[in-house]
């Protein structure tokens, strides 16, 4: 009699046994089956979270509204990107502060946008021709001979393996080219197909539908950005710093200087460059002075109050309230043309 509750107890732990291992395996794989996708910077942030959907959770690591050109990652952000099956970054030293720890992963846990873009030469390197064909030749991309003001970078990729087996990573430098890709939606469009082959593959997802919809929203927006500019009378710009090249380039607006001379926000104006900057907001009669994070406001002001031109602060490198890279574009667009009308 004391037999029968032992021999009816064993099932029981058996099947308690087995439910708890299938608790356990199904856990491990809702955990396995969660993948991160780190990207460095909001705005590039947010098409990739367009072109990722609910395949993917998407982090980005800069806050918005911090300056990427100074901003220094914490352990915990660096233990994001080193963790995460994918990290999207920009390049061209946009992610000053990010540069070490992008450069000791692997090469198929990262991709950097501008390696797959026509990348825009600054104007101050344009005189330089020498410098960037050495570059270039260091990286035995001597076959290829671009124009004074873009190089095509796509073709290198090839290099990308060892030059992260280095731990290198100066192809991702392009010395003396603008790192301001997104301020142009037919330049986010051009890196969009091998984006999407990436995540695809570390995501093992199929994204191709995402991929069409979202070319096609970025033409569309490109078509609808070049129809507000092509109303205004003139568009010469004075800007914050040099970051609207890619934006004057594709709509025919003309940059005429900047308070900060400079791709980077880092850099500084000398007292001459701020004197050559005053004449030329008289001689072109600016409508406005633009700003951005990261000018130095004081010395803005100065100029503004000096010549007499008003201060209009744009969004660049800011999503704030807009929720997509549609409306980013939309607000700064607005902005421009509403001053310059």
């Amino acid at each position: 009699m004391r037999i029968i509750p032992i021999i009816a107890v064993i099932p029981a732990l058996v099947l308690a046994s087995c439910s708890s291992d299938s608790a356990q395996e199904s856990d491990t794989s809702e955990v396995e089956e969660t993948k991160e996708v780190v990207v460095t910077y909001s705005v590039l942030g947010s098409v990739v979270s367009e072109l990722v959907g609910d395949n993917a959770d998407v982090t980005v690591v800069i806050p918005d509204g911090i300056d990427p050109h100074n901003f220094e990652p914490s352990a915990k952000d660096i233990e994001a990107i080193n963790n995460a099956t994918l990290v999207v970054a920009n390049g061209l030293h946009f992610e000053e502060g990010l540069e070490e720890v992008l450069e000791g992963l692997a090469a198929d846990q990262v991709f950097f946008a501008a390696d797959h873009i026509t990348t825009r030469a600054m104007k101050d390197e344009k005189d330089h021709s020498h410098d960037e064909h050495a570059h270039e030749d260091e990286h035995a991309h001597e076959d290829e001979h671009k124009d004074e003001t873009s190089t095509t970078v796509a073709e290198d990729a090839g290099h990308d393996e060892q030059a992260h087996d280095d731990h290198a990573h100066d192809e991702h430098g392009h010395e003396g080219n603008d790192p301001h890709l997104w301020l142009s939606p037919f330049a986010m469009s051009e890196f969009i197909d091998e984006l999407t082959a990436a995540l695809e593959s570390t995501l093992g997802v199929d994204l191709t539908e995402r991929s069409t919809a979202l070319l096609a929203s970025l033409e569309a927006l490109d078509t609808e950005i070049a129809d507000q500019i092509a109303q205004l009378e003139s568009c010469e710009m004075i800007t914050g710093h040099d970051e609207l090249g890619y934006f004057a380039d594709r709509y025919g607006c003309e940059l005429i200087g900047a308070v900060v001379p400079s791709a980077s926000t880092s850099a500084e104006a000398s007292a001459q460059q701020l004197a050559e900057l005053k004449e030329l907001v008289e001689e072109h009669n600016v409508k406005a002075i633009f700003t951005s994070l990261g000018t130095p406001q004081k010395v803005a002001e100065q100029v503004a109050n000096e010549t007499g031109v008003p201060l209009v602060e744009l969004s660049t490198h800011v999503m704030g309230e807009s929720d997509t890279y549609a409306d980013f574009m939309r607000l700064l667009v607005d902005d421009v043309v509403n001053a310059l009308s």
